[in-house]
């Protein structure tokens, strides 16, 4: 029966597993690794596994678990199947941002993503970056060239 015991003791599941969690507030777009995440124990099975390594897709909260949703790699910004342009941007705009971008002479209407804030530079032109599906990228490259676009960004 010690023997038993003993075995179960050895053999059973860890009560508790290290997992990440910020130690600052972590932006969109940011970079995420040792410098602002630290692991500590939570019990096995209360979070699903995730990297404590890549970009934030979100924004993660100092205090807060790192998970699945909030982490990603460094063009996890840009959907598969999407192309990015260079375009002027609000000076609001932050990298992650969700945007549509509005051609002016059509009834078009492209989803996009900021993928590259513009610069806080007062001499700086104000564009950024911003990511578009791709049935929409050459007639936005075009709007753009000829400045008949608008871009609007979300709020929230």
């Amino acid at each position: 029966m010690i023997a038993l015991v003993a075995l179960w003791v050895e053999l059973r599941p860890d009560p508790l597993v290290d997992h990440p969690f910020a130690t600052v507030t972590i932006e969109t777009g940011d970079p995420i690794g040792d410098w602002n995440v630290e692991t500590r124990k939570v019990p096995a099975g209360l979070l699903s596994p995730v990297q404590s390594e890549g970009v934030a897709i979100r924004s993660i909260e100092e205090g807060d678990p790192l998970v699945a949703s909030s982490v990603g790699e460094n063009e996890s910004l840009v959907p598969p199947g999407w192309w990015t342009i260079e375009i002027d941007l609000a000076s609001g705009a932050a990298r992650g941002d969700r945007a549509q971008v509005v051609l002016l002479d059509s009834e078009t209407i492209a989803s996009a993503v900021v993928v590259a804030a513009a610069s806080d530079d007062p001499l700086n032109s104000g564009r950024g970056t911003v990511a578009v599906e791709a049935e929409y990228a050459a007639e936005v490259a075009a709007a753009a060239a000829e400045g008949r676009i608008a871009v609007m960004i979300e709020s929230g």
